[in-house]
C-alpha cells in the first residue's frame, strides 16, 4: 500500500479522526476569522444593552457590561489557540532536542538531562504562571510560557523513551557501522521514524493547553481585561448562573468542543500512526 493510497483510504474513513479533524478545523476556522473580524467588537461596553438575550444584532446576547457574547466567543477561540500552539511550540524546540540528546549521549549527560526534565516537571504551569507573574506581571504571552516550560519535559521524556527504543533497530545499528555520528543518526533515522508519536503527543497536548490557558485566565493569571478569553467569560459569569446562565455554557461548551475535537483527533492519529496498533487490527 501506498503512502498515497493510505491517506486517502484510511484518513477520512476512520471516524475518530474524521470527526475530530472536523471539530478542530471548525474552531480554527472561527479563530482565523475573528483575527479579520467580529460581529463586534469583543471589547466594545455598551450599559443600556447589558444582560440582553439572543436576538437579531447580539445572537448569543451580551453580558453584564454589555459586550456581544459571540464576539467575545469568537476572539477568545484566537487567543486559547494561539496560546496552546505556542506553548506545543515551545515544548517542542527544547523538549526534542533534550530528549534525543540524552538518548543518544547515555552515561551522566542522559543522567543529567533527565534530572533536569524532571525538576522542570516538577513545577506545574500554574506554579511557574505565579512566578512569572510575580516578576512580570500577568499576561497571555506568561500564560504562554508557563504551559510551554510545563511541556518541555513531556516532550523530552516521550522522545527519550522512544529513542532509547530505537538504538538497537537493524537501520540504527546499520548507520552505526557506516560510520555516521550520533546526532547525524538522531536526526536522519530516529527523530524521522519517532515523529508520528510526537505528532499524537502534540494534540494531546494542545488539548491540555487550551484547559490550562481556561484555568490561567480564569484565576486571573492568563489574559487579562479588556482582551477576551474563554477563562475570563467564565470567571465574569460565575454570579450570574442563576439569571444568565448562558454566559457560562457559551465559554464552557467551546472549552468542550475544542478539547474534544483535539482529543478526537489525537486518538485517530495515534490508531493511524502508529505501526504496533495498525499490526495489532490489521
Amino acid at each position: 500500500m501506498t503512502a498515497h493510497s493510505f491517506s486517502v483510504s484510511r484518513l477520512f474513513h476512520h471516524r475518530s479522526f474524521a470527526l475530530g479533524s472536523a471539530m478542530t478545523a471548525c474552531v480554527i476556522l472561527v479563530a482565523l476569522m475573528a483575527m479579520i473580524g467580529t460581529p463586534q467588537d469583543p471589547t466594545a461596553m455598551d450599559i443600556a444593552q447589558k444582560m440582553q438575550g439572543p436576538s437579531e444584532a447580539h445572537w448569543l446576547g451580551t453580558d453584564r457590561y454589555g459586550r456581544d457574547v459571540l464576539s467575545m466567543a469568537m476572539a477568545g477561540a484566537t487567543v486559547s489557540l494561539a496560546v496552546s500552539f505556542a506553548a506545543v511550540a515551545f515544548g517542542i524546540a527544547f523538549g526534542v532536542p533534550l530528549g534525543l540528546f540524552a538518548a543518544m549521549r547515555g552515561g551522566a549527560l542522559d543522567e543529567a538531562a533527565m534530572r533536569i526534565s524532571d525538576f522542570i516537571f516538577a513545577f506545574p504551569a500554574l506554579i511557574t504562571a505565579i512566578m512569572l507573574r510575580e516578576i512580570f506581571g500577568p499576561g497571555a504571552l506568561n500564560a504562554m510560557l508557563a504551559i510551554g516550560i510545563f511541556n518541555v519535559p513531556v516532550f523530552a521524556r516521550v522522545t527519550y523513551g522512544a529513542a532509547l527504543s530505537m538504538q538497537t533497530r537493524d537501520f540504527v545499528v546499520a548507520a552505526r557501522l557506516s560510520g555516521k555520528g550520533e546526532t547525524r543518526i538522531a536526526v536522519d533515522h530516529i527523530l524521522p521514524n519517532i515523529l508520528p508519536l510526537l505528532i499524537v503527543q502534540a494534540t494531546i497536548q494542545l488539548s491540555l493547553g487550551i484547559l490550562a490557558e481556561a484555568a490561567l485566565s480564569y484565576i486571573g493569571l492568563g489574559v487579562q481585561p479588556p482582551a477576551p478569553s474563554w477563562g475570563r467569560m467564565l470567571n465574569d459569569a460565575q454570579t450570574l448562573m442563576a439569571v444568565a446562565p448562558r454566559l457560562a455554557l457559551v465559554p464552557g461548551l467551546c472549552i468542550v468542543f475544542t478539547v474534544l475535537g483535539l482529543n478526537l483527533l489525537g486518538d485517530g492519529l495515534r490508531d493511524l500512526l502508529d505501526p504496533r496498533l495498525k499490526r495489532r487490527r490489521g
